[in-house]
């Protein structure tokens, strides 16, 4: 048997093994497939794969879409993200945060199209979704060594997918953002051209911590056991080392420093998804002009639309919510029938307020106006003084003064 056929028979196998729990009640139909067959040059493996096709076909069946106690289910929020319409899945009480931080950037890059009328679905049908999602891939451009190379990693994906539903065991290392210590879980991120990101990064200039970590313990466990191995040492150079180590840990308790969050928004491309482990959690993470994003997947925000992201910016969890388009969210102020009224009467005041400092205003320049008036008048002796000396002219002149005078008076 052939490698293809052989990688083809386990990935049935693997495949049948997960979708088990939610096959029962399928309606069958030409026109219902939604996954392609896993692209093969033996005919025989596609008819083999059409099998597997229609065992995990999206179902409308009541039994995929509602809750149950055997299964578990996550809510799907519809949001607006990059002038598309997608859905995402959302994190249910202690739910597998690994395996819908990866779902979630296929949703939204459009990988994985789900039915706009579903609402609900449940983990195990994400999983053969992700597994279909895998044995998609095109092998006929491959050379022969790199599709044996490919196959031998689809195995070890489809081994591990399980894991997802409770975590990943990931190794990080404190020399860069994208630096992680190679285990088997890695490779899923490889197959689905995803990168896995942290923010826990020794700043380059704390030189003496940075050496002591990256001399013989790069990684996170290498680093906790040299730690408790040299807490109890008879040189009190290894014993300061260790309680460095212990201080590094213990004021970075979230897992990201201020330096690695500069390394990640310098190493992220622009407008890239991919996966962000901080706090042992797993989140998807957007970076979107220089602004890195980590898309909001609790439950509890299903019914606020607006809400899709919050800003990664300190490492003190002081960020703020964004729409998807990173717009900062304000909070809309409740507005009830009693806060009508009281605005109502508010603005009625503020009117009245307004109309009598108006008239004030008014009456206020009427008199000062009058005033000025009555200053510029002459006094009766000035007057007839203007009189006297005026006597001497033509009368022609004295008929104006007259007149004048009696304008004045």
């Amino acid at each position: 048997m052939s490698n293809t056929e052989l990688l083809s028979d386990q990935a049935t196998q693997k495949v049948d093994d997960l979708s088990c729990s939610i096959t029962e009640n399928v309606i069958v139909s030409s026109d219902q497939q939604e996954s392609a067959l896993i692209n093969s040059q033996s005919n025989s493996c596609c008819k083999d794969m059409s099998n597997v096709d229609s065992q995990v076909i999206e179902s409308k069946a009541e039994a995929d879409i509602k809750p149950s106690e055997d299964n578990d289910f996550h809510l799907i929020k519809w949001i607006d993200f990059n002038f598309e319409y997608l859905p995402i899945l959302l994190q249910n009480v202690n739910g597998p945060c690994p395996l819908l931080a990866i779902f979630n950037i296929l949703l939204l890059r459009k990988r994985i199209i789900l039915d706009p009328n579903r609402d609900a679905i449940s983990t195990e049908r994400v999983i053969t979704l992700l597994a279909e999602h895998i044995l998609e891939h095109d092998q006929s451009k491959l050379s022969e060594e790199d599709r044996i190379n490919y196959e031998h990693n689809v195995q070890d994906a489809l081994a591990v997918l399980d894991k997802l539903k409770t975590g990943l065991d990931v190794n990080l290392k404190f020399d860069g953002v994208d630096k992680f210590e190679y285990t088997p879980e890695c490779i899923i991120f490889d197959l689905l051209n995803i990168q896995l990101f942290h923010g826990w990064v020794i700043d380059p200039q704390d030189t003496e911590l940075r050496t002591i970590v990256t001399t013989d313990a790069p990684s996170y466990n290498q680093l906790v056991e040299k730690m408790i191995r040299q807490r109890h040492s008879e040189r009190e150079e290894l014993v300061r080392e260790s309680l460095l180590i212990e201080q590094f840990l213990d004021e970075n308790r979230s897992q990201l420093t201020h330096y690695g969050i500069l390394q990640l928004n310098q190493t992220m491309r622009d407008n890239q998804l991919a996966v962000f482990f901080r706090n042992n959690h797993f989140s998807t993470i957007w970076k979107n002009q220089n602004q890195l994003l980590v898309l909001v997947s609790d439950q509890g925000y299903l019914d606020h639309k607006s809400i899709v992201f919050e800003t990664l910016t300190d490492i003190d969890n002081d960020s703020l919510f964004t729409d998807g388009y990173g717009r900062i969210w304000r909070k809309p102020e409740a507005v009830d029938s009693s806060r009508d009224r009281d605005l109502a009467i508010a603005l009625h005041n503020e009117e009245e307020r307004l109309f009598h400092e108006a008239q004030l205003q008014q009456q206020q320049q009427q008199q000062q106006h009058q005033t000025l008036v009555n200053s510029s008048q002459p006094t009766g002796s000035s007057l007839r003084q203007s009189k006297k000396s005026k006597n001497k002219s033509k009368r022609s002149s004295d008929d104006d003064d007259d007149k004048d005078s009696c304008t004045l008076l």
